[in-house]
């Protein structure tokens, strides 16, 4: 390219361009020719229509290079009756790289839309209108089409001297279309229900929106009963801009924008069916002959009585397992570039065709569920054992054998019943598996093992003594079993509950009311608190004031089983100017003493520790005597005793000393003298 002249293209001589013909070497579009202007030439209509059609080619070219489907809006939805449909603005472009625009949301009656066979290259629009049709009734595709038209009449003056003067239109309107395109299928005579799961079966299996014109953009498929809408479907034909262009290597079964618009269709068609049942699950061969290679199941397809599923055909082996919810996009995106199930492909093909049935779990509660069943996945059997109904007779000669009867249920299992609270989530998942050839040498799970019987309290027992928290760290200790201290050092010491002095005096409460401190409850205790939003506000008031740290009185009284769930949400909607008020009424910290060497606040003890505002709950009957051994065991600390609390008002004030105060109060006196 020249950069002075800007030209990036050679011209040629008549004789290079003889030689490069005669060669083969050059290579004529007959689309791009364009009249070549010249002082003197006579120019003639033809020559500036000439002019516009190589615009409009070169145009259409580059719309294809981009790719076709819908640019932005172009939405369908039913209309304010059942013989209406609305359609969003929007603009797209066609196969052919024509550009379709609506300038505005219009709503239009079905028998008012021609079918595109009655529209001609300009609109079909002449002197003489074809009415429509009134009875519509079968499935059509609603498109956009790129028409023009001529309008705006001017005087035409003769071009010879007996011509007469007459009037033409003079401009070209170019405008865009909506068309019905009717779907060929072989249904015609079945319900149109039906006719919906065989006609995403020829799209998605086959070719795409096949019978198509590459002049129009489909934006959805549309069942009609006599101009009547019965279900509107848009993933079925509507492709976004540049979809097509999306997989050039070609890798994949089909290209990634189709696999996308199956799995989208079939949540749209499965939501439509449910709703129409009333929430009834079906088998899937009822309803779809072609299945995508992953997508959502119907509730209770799974059977937690013997753990049998109903939903794939009996021939395929079908498993049961869990996965974080936050991991489930990228297992889809992975499994779509399978192809789709076919659940009319014969028994052979369905005997090799894994399912696995997945159960989304919240990441917090990952480990908890984990702990309550045995192997993370169980086989599920068919409905319908050794399928003898559906088998030839030859086949069932040729396989003749006394069925097993599978194994009783335990239902007092934990794990058992852990696997029925999941069977019966609403939203479980499917995806296809992979067949792959792999050796199972080592089969086995790692465990957290404990050492030894008795665990110490915690190896960092200098931090919670910092904290005031000790007697609740060693209360919840003196319960727990090996395996249940060792999660609870796990989730002390993680960085969010490390970082966070109230945090850790909320888990050790927590822990404080279990019945039982076992592994499960410590993790259900983790759950709970690791979950979305849960200790976001004592966070804040902890932050809301740098300049100060929490009493040990307070995150006692947390640990104690103080009631902080309500302060924490009340905190975490609070307004920045706020929060430091309620984190001296909540949290009561006090200034640093200046004398003292600087630390960091979270780990610091107050020398002077207030009463705090949370009311501490009484301990369970269960935890009542060790909390008494803990006490007598654990180290005096510095942090206000029962009696003291008791003596105390709301507002701060000491009250009167009873004669138990006071007793207990010398008595601490006396021992302190004979240390």
């Amino acid at each position: 390219m020249n950069l002075i002249t800007g030209e990036t293209r050679a011209t040629l001589g008549s004789a290079e361009v003889a030689r490069l013909k005669e060669a083969g070497a050059l290579i004529e579009d007959p689309r791009r020719e364009r009249p070549r202007y010249f002082d003197g030439r006579f120019l003639a209509a033809r020559d500036l229509i000439r002019d516009q059609q190589y615009i409009l080619t070169r145009e259409a070219d580059l719309g294809q290079a981009a790719g076709s489907g819908v640019a932005s809006g172009l939405d369908v939805e039913r209309g304010s009756a059942g013989d209406r449909v609305n359609v969003a603005a929007g603009h797209g472009v066609t196969a052919a790289g024509e550009l379709v625009l609506l300038t505005r949301a219009i709503e239009l009656r079905l028998a008012d839309i021609p079918r595109a066979e009655q529209l001609s290259a300009r609109f079909g629009l002449g002197r003489v209108a074809q009415p429509p049709l009134r009875n519509r009734s079968g499935l059509f595709v609603l498109a956009l089409r790129p028409v023009e038209y001529t309008d705006n009449p001017i005087g035409s003056y003769p071009t010879s001297i007996t011509g007469q003067r007459s009037v033409e239109d003079g401009d070209v309107v170019e405008a865009t279309a909506i068309v019905l395109v009717p779907w060929q299928d072989d249904g015609a005579a079945d319900a149109l229900d039906a006719r919906r799961g065989r006609a995403a079966a020829a799209i998605f299996a086959g070719d795409g929106a096949r019978g198509l014109s590459a002049n129009v953009l489909p934006l959805a498929m549309l069942a009609l009963s006599n101009n009547v809408v019965v279900w509107v479907d848009e993933a079925m034909v509507r492709r976004e801009l540049g979809a097509d262009r999306a997989d050039l290597p070609g890798l994949g079964y089909a290209p990634r924008a189709l696999r996308l618009a199956h799995l989208v269709q079939h949540q749209v068609h499965l939501a439509d069916l449910l709703l129409a049942s009333g929430g009834r699950g079906f088998a899937a061969r009822e309803n779809f002959p072609l299945l995508p290679s992953a997508g959502p199941i119907p509730a209770g397809m799974i059977d937690s009585r013997d753990f049998t599923q109903r939903y794939f055909p009996p021939e395929m082996v079908v498993d049961f397992s869990i996965i974080p919810e936050d991991e489930l996009p990228a297992l889809v995106e992975e499994a779509l570039s399978l192809p789709p199930i076919d659940l009319e492909a014969p028994s052979a093909t369905l005997e090799s065709t894994s399912i696995l049935l997945l159960a989304p779990i919240p990441r917090n509660e990952w480990r908890a569920v984990s702990s309550r069943l045995t192997t993370r996945t169980r086989t599920l059997r068919p409905a319908a054992i050794n399928l003898v109904a559906t088998r030839k007779p030859l086949e069932i000669l040729q396989q003749l054998r006394i069925p097993r009867l599978p194994l009783p249920i335990d239902s007092g299992d934990p794990s058992n019943a852990e696997w029925a609270r999941l069977a019966a989530l609403p939203d479980l998942w499917f995806v296809r598996r992979r067949n792959l050839a792999y050796r199972d040498d080592l089969a086995g799970e790692a465990i957290r093992l404990a050492g030894r019987d008795t665990l110490e309290p915690s190896t960092d027992s200098s931090r919670l003594s910092a904290l005031g928290l000790d007697i609740a760290s060693n209360r919840v200790f003196a319960r727990a079993t090996p395996r249940a201290a060792l999660e609870v050092q796990s989730l002390l010491a993680s960085p969010r509950f490390a970082e966070s002095p109230s945090l850790t005096a909320a888990a050790l409460g927590e822990l404080g009311r279990a019945e039982t401190l076992d592994q499960a409850a410590v993790l259900r205790v983790a759950a709970d608190l690791s979950a979305p939003g849960v200790g976001d506000g004592l966070i804040r008031l902890e932050r809301a004031r740098p300049d100060s740290v929490a009493s040990t009185a307070a995150l006692a009284a947390i640990a104690d089983g103080g009631d902080w769930r309500s302060a924490d949400s009340a905190a975490a909607k609070l307004r920045s100017a706020e929060l430091s008020r309620m984190a001296g009424t909540v949290l009561r910290p006090q200034p640093l003493n200046p004398s003292e060497p600087a630390v960091k606040p979270t780990l610091t003890t107050p020398t002077a520790a207030p009463t705090p505002t949370l009311i501490p709950r009484p301990p369970t009957r269960a935890g009542a005597a060790t909390t008494r051994a803990a006490a007598q065991a654990a180290p005096a600390v510095d942090t206000p005793t029962a009696g003291e609390k008791a003596a105390t008002t709301p507002s701060g004030k000491r009250r009167k000393a009873s004669p138990a105060a006071s007793t207990s109060e010398a008595t601490g006196k006396a021992g302190g003298n004979r240390k």
